[in-house]
């Protein structure tokens, strides 16, 4: 699947990597020190991680920055999107040479897309967090994680339930199994809702993607994001026109 996604996004170079791992972040580390080389800038290199909410760009740099510098971190992470509010001063994350002054990286806030496609999308950045989770309703986002769930395998929940389409039963005896009660002793779907969603986001409900990655996904992928662009393109011309009326206008019936 990332041999499937990276010749997909050719020529540019993907690399696939998780801030817990050296190893991946040394290959980070190498690719930006290829270009620093390739560069040569006496004034080092400059980097900026890009991305959407809470995808774990902070994580990232302050991984790159203990494994190519040996330094503690500087960048604040949390669970939910928002933690980086403004773009950030730059971080040395490799020592420079004789030929430079190394390379630099600088955190910036998460970067939501303009425009959802469709409703499962939603659904899905949400479940990975890169929206807050008061967005939309906890039950069913974890509704549309059991689908998932149960797709993969149905037995990652066993612990709380037995294999179910059904969410409310999930939650209730989720609920009931972790002490998640209201007065009364009431389940309070909701907060157990959160707490499984944040079980799957941490792990420990199976390791899976929410996107179906094949060569006919992808390409559908890339025509339905040609489609977007032209939809904007043609907007922003119909705006400029507008203008362009409105200043015609005005300027008529100023003579």
């Amino acid at each position: 699947r990332e041999r499937l996604i990276q010749s997909f996004q050719r020529p540019a170079s993907v690399l696939f990597s998780d801030y817990k791992d050296k190893s991946s972040i040394r290959k980070i580390l190498d690719f930006a020190r290829t270009h620093a080389t390739s560069a040569d800038s006496l004034t080092g290199s400059r980097m900026m991680i890009v991305g959407m909410p809470n995808v774990g760009k902070s994580s990232l740099l302050n991984a790159l920055r203990g494994v190519g510098v040996h330094k503690g971190k500087v960048a604040h992470t949390g669970a939910q999107p928002g933690v980086t509010r403004k773009i950030g001063t730059t971080v040395k994350i490799i020592e420079g040479e004789e030929s430079g002054e190394g390379v630099y990286l600088m955190d910036t806030p998460g970067v939501f897309i303009p425009y959802v496609p469709d409703a499962e999308a939603m659904l899905k950045l949400a479940l990975c967090g890169s929206v807050k989770d008061t967005i939309i309703a906890p039950t069913t986002l974890a509704d549309y994680l059991l689908y998932h769930l149960n797709l993969y395998d149905a037995s990652v929940y066993r612990e709380y339930e037995v294999p179910t389409n059904d969410i409310v039963q999930l939650l209730q005896s989720t609920a009931r199994k972790t002490g998640r009660l209201q007065k009364g002793g009431e389940p309070d779907l909701e907060a157990s809702a959160l707490w499984l969603i944040q079980r799957w986001r941490n792990g420990h409900l199976g390791r899976f993607v929410l996107d179906d990655v094949t060569e006919e996904t992808l390409e559908a992928q890339r025509n339905a994001n040609e489609k977007v662009a032209i939809s904007v393109n043609q907007g922003r011309k119909m705006v400029k026109e507008m203008r362009k009326q409105k200043s015609r206008e005005k300027h008529l019936n100023a003579l």
